[in-house]
């Protein structure tokens, strides 16, 4: 019996370390899991709603989003034990077995706000401003994704004072072509690092200021200061939603000069631009000025967006709208550099998605909790 004894409590020791073991390991395991795949399915769900609205500009649909704003999980770690067996005065008939079980149970708990409201049309309506532009150009994205992306057009100046609008719309061809010559020459400028977007740098009295953004083929704090007050002038004199451009003579890339204000869209105008691209108003190639030297990648689209009947079957996001497949390619015919450029446009319109929708803090509207 004494014999038995001992072995129940070997047994129970046994026990106690392997649950010890299995509720240390099986915690961390299952709220690492957790965590992944929550964020996994935070960023799907974005996506596809930034390319859901995409598709619902193509039918002129009124556009919406919905936002997740919290996720509340409890987890439940249960660990069960026990001992089973016969214990007998005849040495040898002793016999004992060891049951141990692990279970975890998740309880989500997700919040939604379907984002409305004034405020939420004002940043859905309100265009873009210089300083998205700089910040994304300080990422190192391409002026062309950038601009053929957020510019409405450009507003140019000669010497004489004359005007004239460059519209960003591929109905109106000869402006469309020629913008998109423009906005290639800058993308030549940026590769060969000529290519100076950032605020101009000012001082009054003793202290700095920092002034308008510019695009310009010089570096604009080799000018005096009262060339800097001037041009800083000449940007105030439009609203912070327009970017001045100054690619001067004599300077890089300068023998196709241009000067005046580059117009910037809305996020919903962009939105709009792309949906339209789809079908009803596509863009198409435009060959660089001859004063424009190389240019690695000049896809026909700003972004290229597939439609499909059939579903398909590697994309990098895909949503079905109208019975219809809406999707962007992870590898297309066009080759690496097209569809970098493309997953590279993507992921800029959803950073602005980013800094136009998802700012939640402010919006009054009460959430919809749902409870798994």
């Amino acid at each position: 019996m004494k014999q038995g004894l001992d072995i129940f409590r070997a047994v129970g020791l046994t026990s106690l370390l392997c649950v010890t073991f299995l509720s240390g390991c099986a915690s961390p395991v299952a709220l690492h899991r957790a965590v992944l795949e929550y964020d996994w399915t935070v960023n799907r769900i974005e996506t596809e709603l930034l390319l859901l609205n995409i598709a619902r500009t193509r039918y002129h649909e009124p556009i919406h989003f919905t936002v997740v704003s919290s996720i509340a999980a409890t987890f439940d770690f249960r660990i069960t034990t026990g001992i089973i067996g016969v214990l007998t005065q005849s040495p040898g008939l002793d016999s004992l077995a060891l049951t141990l079980g692990a279970s975890v149970a998740e309880n989500p708990t997700i919040s939604i706000i379907p984002i409305q409201g004034k405020e939420f049309a004002t940043r859905l309506l309100t265009p873009i401003s210089e300083n998205t532009i700089q910040f994304l150009s300080q990422q190192g994205t391409d002026p062309a994704i950038l601009l053929r992306l957020m510019a409405r057009g450009i507003l140019l100046k000669d010497d004489e004072g004359q005007r004239r609008f460059l519209l960003n719309q591929p109905h109106r061809k000869a402006e469309y072509r020629e913008f998109r010559q423009r906005v290639m020459h800058l993308s030549w400028l940026q590769s060969e690092r000529n290519l100076f977007i950032g605020p101009l740098q000012l001082s009054e009295g003793s202290k700095r200021k920092t002034g308008r953004t510019v695009i310009t083929n010089y570096d604009p704090n080799s000018l005096s200061h009262q060339e800097r007050l001037d041009l800083n002038n000449q940007a105030d004199r439009f609203s912070f939603n327009n970017i001045l451009v100054d690619i001067r003579k004599g300077h890089p890339g300068g023998d196709f000069p241009m000067f005046g204000e580059i117009k910037l869209r809305s996020f919903k105008s962009i939105l709009g631009f792309i949906g339209r691209g789809i079908a009803q108003d596509q863009e198409f190639h435009v060959a660089p000025d001859s004063r424009t030297k190389s240019v690695s990648v000049n896809p026909a689209k700003t972004l290229t967006i597939q439609e499909s009947n059939i579903q398909p079957e590697e994309a990098i996001v895909s949503v079905q709208k109208r019975g219809l497949w809406y999707y962007i390619e992870q590898k297309s015919q066009d080759g690496e550099l097209v569809d970098r450029w493309n997953h590279e446009t993507f992921d800029v319109l959803y950073q602005l998605y980013h800094l136009t929708v998802t700012d939640i803090s402010q919006i009054p509207t009460v959430p919809i909790t749902i409870a798994k």
